[in-house]
């Protein structure tokens, strides 16, 4: 049984049919994915080539490894343990975008006078290592010096750099 705080009610209208949709949050995305399955045929096919990344499964994969404190996120990891700048730039991208997922930050990118300070990085290894995240598509820029997570950044994120930090069986 879904409790009022949890409960979400969502209305639906697609040409001529509308459907009512309530439930916990989990429930109503089930019931909408069926229902575009049913009105929209292509969608099944199109969801498939959709990439997406579960945002609760980011934020699980990060416990540990970063931690929300009164002055903001901080990674708890020592640097020894993270890997190389590259790894050390994506996992301060995410911990941005964690945060303003979860509404902690204002903006879920990172400067990068933010990045040289948190790596503590040179500054021609830093923009290296963003161009070279920017030309796999792992990191976009968003501004002028400024650098957000794409989506396929956290997908790698999670099955490229997150096994090296946390060894397999390690929660």
């Amino acid at each position: 049984m879904t409790s009022e705080a949890s409960r979400i009610e969502v209305h639906v209208r697609y040409k001529d049919m509308d459907v009512e949709l309530s439930g916990s949050p989990d429930e109503v995305i089930r019931s909408f994915l069926q229902f575009m399955g049913k009105v929209y045929p292509g969608y099944e096919l199109i969801s498939g080539l959709t990439l997406t990344v579960d945002i609760e499964n980011v934020l699980r994969s990060v416990k540990g490894l970063i931690a929300f404190t009164p002055e903001g996120p901080v990674v708890t990891v020592p640097k020894e343990k993270l890997g190389g700048e590259r790894d050390i730039i994506v996992l301060h991208l995410i911990k941005a975008y964690a945060g303003c997922v979860t509404g902690r930050l204002p903006k879920d990118s990172l400067m990068t006078n933010e990045l040289l300070s948190l790596t503590g990085g040179k500054a021609g290894t830093v923009g290296a290592r963003l161009s070279e995240l920017t030309n796999l598509g792992w990191v976009e820029r968003v501004g002028r010096g400024e650098y957000r997570i794409t989506t396929l950044g956290a997908k790698a994120f999670l099955e490229e750099i997150l096994p090296k930090i946390r060894p397999k069986g390690e929660a």
